[in-house]
């Protein structure tokens, strides 16, 4: 999945990709400066539903005993290493993007992808590719979130608009601008894969938050004409944008999962995060993203209430960040 970094909707994209650089600085500087190496630290991106996920984590496992504090960083090019290193012990993320993350940066830009559709064969993938990295991927959830890109219904239906690859055609020769996370443009499944797979031609880019409210008010004030939304974004109902095919399957199967450092994994913390990826479903996850995207709920609130409806408690109050 993208990671959300919330710049002006009218930002130019060398802008955003610079502001892009001094987070991840930012973000070195303050993994390094504020002592994280110690304690069950949580790690989530700057995203909505990272952060929820992040909490549920955080909360389930204080529930089973264990001390866990919410870290937010910039984005997985940070997250991944520091986690690596111990430096966060554990982070929500998605099967199929995770493993192709590991896949390049183990085999480098060109690497034949392993990921796939099939939740089984990537499962099996991503595990052998974090194990030598000193990292565990638990069990996929039932949930899953997916990249998507949405136009607006007025949008697609002048421009006789339904499937990615009408929107290869259609921006031959009409002007497209793209919206989302400001490392899209690098990211095999954002712009690299649009591009690449479906032929799409840009006119520009415009770097907003990942999925977010920054995204759809650019998409429904025309400053972009194709957003980066996700599958499970309670905001694809809400503003009834349309969604385009992916009708050349580029997207994986991209169920959440929790990595976790090897070193700081017992049988307790498996058994309790095994137990809530059983639970959530990519329902549950759009009525999360909702409480807090459009109901403005805090996400620490909408994970314990969510753990408790689930019988997996929620009694237990970490520290964040």
């Amino acid at each position: 999945m993208m990671d959300k970094v919330e710049t002006a909707s009218n930002r130019s994209a060398i802008r955003g990709i610079g502001l892009g650089l001094v987070l991840v600085v930012s973000s070195v500087i303050a993994l390094a400066g504020c002592g994280l190496s110690g304690g069950l630290i949580v790690g989530s991106t700057n995203f909505t539903e990272s952060r929820i996920l992040a909490n549920i984590y955080a909360v389930a496992l204080s529930d089973a005993g264990h001390a866990a504090q919410v870290k937010e960083l910039s984005g997985r090019e940070i997250l991944e290493p520091a986690l690596e290193k111990g430096q966060v012990k554990i982070i929500p993320d998605y099967l199929g993007t995770f493993t192709e993350f590991l896949n390049v940066k183990e085999n480098g830009p060109d690497a034949t992808p392993v990921a796939s559709n099939d939740v089984e064969s990537t499962y099996a993938a991503a595990q052998k590719l974090a194990a030598p990295r000193g990292l565990t991927v638990l069990s996929p959830a039932p949930a899953q979130d997916q990249n998507a890109f949405a136009v607006t219904p007025e949008y697609a239906a002048k421009n006789n608009l339904s499937t990615l690859s009408q929107m290869g055609t259609f921006s031959q020769t009409n002007p497209v601008t793209l919206g989302a996370g400001p490392e899209c443009p690098k990211r095999k499944f954002c712009q690299l894969g649009l591009q690449d797979t479906y032929g799409i031609k840009f006119a520009g880019f415009v770097p907003l938050d990942a999925g977010g409210p920054l995204t759809v008010q650019a998409l429904l004030q025309n400053k972009i004409q194709l957003g980066l939304v996700f599958t499970s974004s309670g905001s694809i109902a809400a503003y009834n944008l349309k969604v385009l095919a992916d009708d050349k399957s580029l997207m994986t199967a991209d169920n959440v999962i929790p990595v976790v450092n090897t070193a700081a994994l017992t049988p307790e913390i498996q058994k309790t995060l095994n137990a809530v990826s059983a639970k959530l479903t990519t329902a549950d996850l759009q009525q999360l993203n909702a409480a807090v995207d459009l109901q403005r709920e805090d996400p620490y609130n909408v994970a314990k209430d969510w753990l408790s409806k689930n019988g997996l408690s929620g009694s237990a109050s970490p520290s964040s960040n």
